[in-house]
């Protein structure tokens, strides 16, 4: 009775070895999180100031830096669909005097404002009332990469009011994307767009300087603002940050506002467009949520909204919704494919044709990356090797019975006693090694073979490597390499040492 408890024991320690030996070289899970990929939906970069950078350039105060740091950082930033890749530059004349205050925008561009580039961008002006009609009308068709207002202190009230009359157009090009840099002026279309926003005349009593926000959105630094200027904000921007600050009238009172905008901003519309989630993964779906209502909140109800993927997967998909009680439409999209999307959307508001863009960075499919780990559950076939008790009969070389007795094929691991007679040459079955090359099959027995077993996993794992990391960083990768390895091989052994057990296990029961 004893010895067959001890049997038992030996049977089931060994089994259990087995067992833990196989969780212990299974691949340990890790949560993968998709990097997303640069999005405009939040709307594109802007810069407004109270200085006159222009102004000062020309007479050789330093402010042409600031200038070419700020278009670079907003051209760059910028990722309105379908760009033409100019500046377009609004309220002045090519020719004339720059800025009102001497010299010439062509050698002041070339020389001072674009510096930064490497190739330097068309700059195309726009300076009478007929020109920036043209101009406002045609910004959907063919949209300039940046808009610049430059600091003209010779520019009329009536150029003035064509910023206003168009504030809209100006918001709705910027929550597609585009990037805006405007100097002092009046900046009623903003005020047009945000009525609690205020610009006020006052200041160069020192200063400015760069805020955090300026310095993590357009790399501003205190050299770079300090200037004398002439205005500055104060009231609701809405979306908008202070780029750069100072006190004013004098060191008791408050800090006002430069500068403001941000990198990723959106600006008040009777028609806007928001997607979510920002990041989409293919094969999910994607909500996108067109508002119309007027510039004092109304709801629009009734509107019918088209949404047109003008480029990328699923390029031609056309999509309609017609907003509710609240102004609402929402319309959800799916695509099977990544890369970068740009969905259109138009309605008529107040009948007023509107047209707003949103570009969608679809990432892989989540499958593709939880797929390679499952094919590394074959290790668990290992339990195979259990029949593999023959090599114990090693130990018995002696009795000659191993290969006749008929017990093998009939234990419950038969499929592969059947090679039991073969095991009879015990010392051949060293050759085993070279049939490692059926890491490619699950029938793993020659897993039991822990060198040749580690080739297995990795031959998967370059499916997922091919992806470019020059661009972006994925943070802390997955732990790789020896402390694997080691968890790999102490697994082996385990099963090594439970067959083992097994092995003796089942000779003495046979014998006893």
């Amino acid at each position: 009775m004893i010895r067959f408890i001890r049997t038992r024991f030996m049977s089931v320690l060994g089994l259990v070895l087995v067992l833990v030996g196989g969780l212990t070289i299974l691949p340990q899970s890790s949560t993968f999180t998709p990097v997303a990929l640069a999005t405009s939906s939040g709307g594109g970069p802007i810069v407004l100031d109270g200085m006159d950078p222009v102004c000062h350039a020309v007479f050789g105060e330093g402010t042409e830096n600031y200038i070419a740091k700020v278009l670079k950082s907003v051209y760059d930033q910028s990722s309105i669909p379908s760009s033409n890749g100019e500046i377009a530059i609004l309220g002045v004349a090519n020719m004339s005097s720059s800025g009102g205050c001497g010299g010439d925008w062509n050698s002041e561009l070339s020389t001072k404002f674009l510096t930064q580039f490497d190739t330097q961008p068309t700059a195309t002006f726009f300076s009478t009332e007929e020109e920036l009609d043209t101009f406002f009308s045609g910004i959907v068709a063919n949209p300039p990469q940046i808009i610049w207002i430059p600091d003209d202190w010779g520019r009329s009230s009536a150029i003035h009011a064509k910023f206003t009359e168009n504030a809209e157009v100006i918001a709705d090009y910027v929550n597609s994307g585009g990037g805006l840099f405007a100097n002092y002026n009046t900046f009623g279309w903003l005020t047009t767009l945000l009525p609690g926003a205020v610009f006020n005349d006052g200041g160069c009593n020192g200063g400015p300087i760069a805020t955090e926000d300026g310095s993590n959105d357009f790399g501003l630094t205190d050299a770079d603002v300090t200037a004398c200027w002439h205005g500055y904000f104060t009231g609701d921007f809405g979306t908008l940050k202070t780029l750069a600050e100072w006190e004013y009238p004098t060191g008791s009172e408050s800090i006002v506002a430069v500068s403001i905008g941000g990198g990723e901003v959106s600006l008040p519309s009777s028609f806007t467009l928001t997607i979510s989630p920002e990041s989409p993964n293919a094969g999910e779906d994607l909500t996108i949520t067109a508002v119309a209502q007027t510039l004092d909140g109304t709801p629009q109800e009734g509107v019918t909204v088209t949404v047109t993927v003008s480029s990328g997967p699923d390029a031609g998909q056309v999509f309609t919704a017609t907003t509710d009680a609240s102004g609402i439409a929402t319309i959800k999209v799916r695509t099977e494919s990544e890369g970068s999307a740009v969905y259109t959307a138009t309605a008529t508001v107040a009948g007023v044709e509107k047209t707003v863009s949103a570009t969608v960075a679809w990432n892989p499919p989540t499958t593709t990356t939880t797929e390679a780990p499952t094919t590394t559950e074959a290790p668990t076939t290992t339990e195979a090797p259990t029949t593999t008790e023959a090599p114990t009969t090693t130990e018995a070389p002696t009795t000659t019975e191993a290969p006749t007795t008929t017990e093998a094929p009939t234990t419950t691991e038969a499929p592969t006693t059947t090679e039991a007679p073969t095991t009879t040459e015990a010392p051949t079955t060293t050759e085993a090694p070279t049939t490692t090359e059926a890491p490619t099959t699950t029938e793993a027995p020659a897993t039991t073979v822990a060198p040749t077993t580690t080739e297995a996993p990795a031959t998967e794992v370059p499916t997922t490597t091919v992806h470019d990391h020059s661009s972006h960083d994925h943070g802390e990768l997955p732990k790789t390499g020896s402390s694997s390895n080691s968890n790999f091989l102490f697994g082996i052994l385990l099963i090594n040492i439970g067959i083992l057990f097994i092995g003796i296990s089942e000779i003495k029961r046979r014998y006893s």
